[in-house]
């Protein structure tokens, strides 16, 4: 908005434009209102685009007066169409045509003025002055053809490449650039697109106010210089063309697991996301086997025929277009369809996470338990952890707290040992690549804090890392460089007393610090209230659901949990999914006392439901960092998914009638796709 000044309602046509006047003219002589530039911003003359004509750059006359050459030759019909529009714009006072005039004697007969020096002038000159030429305009560039010409680097960026062959006729000059116009099919009106490439190849390419999906047209001036001037020549013929760029991958709104007599499905695609064009998707389903089916379409859904009952098939979609072709990412864990838990009806549905983030590698979750092994499948995602376990004989390392979190082995003269700290680690943060299991932030990175030992573990000793893990100073150990945003504690005990003043501390401390601990609601099948450390507050305290969605047969219930999340129930071994017997596949460990061989192991329990919740709040954490402990709570009760209806989740104790018991499973299942989504537009407190 032009300030400063007063503007006239309309400008004034100055000067004669009859059609003789009209048919002589060269230009405009224009006088601007106060305070207006003569030159715009895009380097045009002011008004051009009233004029809807092409206008050489603004002389100054004086008193406020400035000529505006045609840059071609044009009718006296189009030159007085010209004046009337450029009258009409509110930054021109007044306005007339610069005709053409005939300087010298006139022809006999006509009375017309002579117009000539003096003869006492021209005594002072050897040779008279003779004016020179005004430069011609070059003729238009000839052959333009118009691209998409996208890179491998940058696919969905829109990109043109134009070519064209320099005019044949510059009569003197020389080339000193391009001027590129376009207008969209829906419009009249040129605009400029590059006002000078400013060198004379006849290749340029545009990127800037291209535009995916739109029909637009596209043509070429030479720019020509000659006794230091310069001309903007001759226009060529347009030429049409529809930027396209790559499309975008599907997002899937089916699982990435198939099974026989299930159909393929994403979501519509726009035009912008499908690149501007047609797109043609294949759906391809693969069992571990290597046997895969295809189908296509240009819909959003692809039913898959021929595959076997009670075979997982991983999934993956493609779109593409005349550009390129994008697809859903391809799980290629070898082990992933036996992770239940990850994909399946009744699961935390992290595959829909996945196509927001599969987590960040700033969020660390600090895993309290018996340490750590070594594993090709988290190696990577391991932090330098810490040894808590105070107790040497514990231990089984000679000596108390320590720097080494290694797993000693929590064998005993009746059992193996559990390599029970590797198995839950993997289920929250295992890597995403061509072998073993996927956990469900397979980027973020794990701390791993031992703290159970041969004889299990000491509630000062778990105070301590709890401290320690949020980043709180703990005397005589190194600050730690890489606080938690999430602890995952999956131990627990019977504690009918409920949870002691100091652990209760340590929580809320670690709470209001915005590291948020996640606990197991315990697997003896009675009051999640009675179990330490989850009846401790504020945690969230999870319970273990098993393949049909309903409670597991060991996991405790009642108002003590918070939240439900898959922890295996192998009694439901003949639902399940091949290679699980209805557990949670996860990282293990071959050695039966000390540790051997990485491997992989099935466990139930809500040790494993817990780092499945642990792992989603780190997938939160990812997209919303800024978020606290209560705001992530808040972000899982209205994602969750509703117990099936029917199951003992699903009842309330009112539907006991005189029965006591209480089998409230919480808020419903975790559901991380939700979770991630919701997160990213999360306001505190709703608003």
């Amino acid at each position: 908005m032009l300030t400063g000044f007063s503007l006239p309602a309309q400008a004034q046509v100055a000067g004669s434009s009859s059609p003789a006047d009209s048919n002589r003219a060269q230009g405009l002589i224009v006088r601007y209102a106060e305070g207006v530039q003569p030159v715009a911003p895009d380097g045009e003359a002011t008004g051009e685009n009233f004029a809807g004509v092409a206008l050489g750059h603004p002389r100054d006359l004086g008193d406020g007066l400035f000529a505006l050459d045609f840059e071609s030759p044009i009718s006296g019909a189009l030159a007085s169409s010209s004046l009337a529009h450029i009258t009409r714009d509110r930054r021109v006072v007044s306005a007339q045509l610069d005709s053409r005039m005939t300087f010298g004697p006139a022809a006999k007969g006509e009375g017309r003025a002579t117009l000539r020096p003096m003869l006492s002038e021209l005594a002072n000159f050897a040779t008279p002055f003779k004016p020179a030429a005004a430069p011609r305009a070059a003729s238009a560039p000839l052959n333009l053809r118009v691209f998409n010409s996208v890179t491998t680097s940058a696919p969905r960026a829109a990109r043109l490449k134009l070519t064209w062959t320099a005019p044949s006729k510059l009569y003197g000059a020389k080339v000193s650039g391009y001027r590129i116009e376009r207008k969209s099919s829906n419009s009249a009106v040129w605009t400029t697109a590059i006002s000078n490439t400013a060198r004379s190849s006849t290749i340029a390419f545009l990127t800037a106010g291209v535009q995916v999906g739109v029909n637009a047209s596209y043509r070429v001036k030479a720019i020509t210089v000659s006794n230091g001037s310069t001309v903007v020549g001759a226009v060529s013929s347009a030429k049409n063309i529809i930027a396209k760029v790559a499309p975008l991958a599907p997002v899937l709104t089916s699982a990435n697991v198939l099974f026989a007599g299930e159909s393929a499905t994403w979501a519509n695609q726009n035009l912008a996301e499908r690149g501007g064009d047609t797109v043609t998707y294949v759906a391809t389903a693969t069992s571990n086997t290597g046997k895969s089916f295809q189908c296509a379409t240009t819909s959003n859904s692809c039913s898959m025929a021929g595959l076997s009952n009670k075979v997982p098939y991983k999934l993956q979609v493609s779109a593409q277009n005349s550009v390129a072709k994008a697809s859903t990412e391809e799980v290629a864990d070898a082990m992933y369809t036996a992770q239940w838990h990850l994909y399946s009806k009744y699961s935390i549905h992290a595959d829909k996470a996945w196509q927001v983030t599969k987590g960040s590698i700033d969020v660390v979750v600090a895993v309290l338990d018996s340490g750590i092994t070594d594993h090709p499948d988290l190696n990577r995602q391991i932090l330098p952890g810490y040894d808590f376990i105070s107790d040497e004989t514990s231990s089984r390392d000679g000596d108390g707290w320590d720097s080494d979190p290694t797993d000693n082995g929590d064998w005993d003269s009746s059992s193996d040992s559990s390599w029970h700290g590797t198995h839950v680690s993997g289920i929250i943060a295992a890597t995403a690549n061509s072998f073993g299991v996927r956990g469900v932030a397979p980027n973020v990175k794990i701390l791993p804090l031992r703290i159970l030992g041969t004889q299990g573990g000491a509630q000062s000793d778990l105070i301590a890392a709890v401290h320690w893990a949020s980043g709180m100073s703990v005397a005589g150990v190194p600050e730690n460089p890489t606080p938690a945003k999430v602890i995952n504690l999956s131990l627990g005990t019977e504690s009918a007393q409920g949870c002691d003043r100091g652990s209760q501390s340590a929580m809320q401390m670690a709470w209001d610090v915005g590291t948020t601990t996640v606990t197991a609601a315990g697997n003896s099948s009675f009051q999640a209230s009675n179990s330490y450390p989850g009846n401790c507050y504020p945690t969230i305290n999870v319970g273990a659901t098993g393949v049909t969605g309903d409670i597991a047969s060991y996991s405790n219930f009642g108002s003590g949990v918070d939240f439900s999340a898959p922890g295996g129930d192998s009694d439901l071994s003949s639902a399940a999914v091949a290679g699980s017997d209805g557990m949670i596949l996860s990282t293990w460990n071959l050695g039966t006392k000390t540790s051997t061989t990485a491997d992989y192991g099935l466990e139930e329990g809500t040790s494993m439901a817990a780092p499945v919740v642990s792992g989603v709040i780190a997938l939160i954490y990812s997209v919303r960092p800024d978020l606290s402990s209560e705001d992530v709570y808040e972000v899982l009760k209205a994602t969750v998914q509703p117990f099936k209806p029917g199951t003992q989740c699903a009842l309330t104790s009112a539907d006991y009638g005189s029965q006591t018991k209480d089998s409230h499973c919480g808020a419903g299942i975790v559901d991380a796709g939700a979770a991630v989504r919701y997160a990213l537009s999360y306001v505190r407190g709703g608003k």
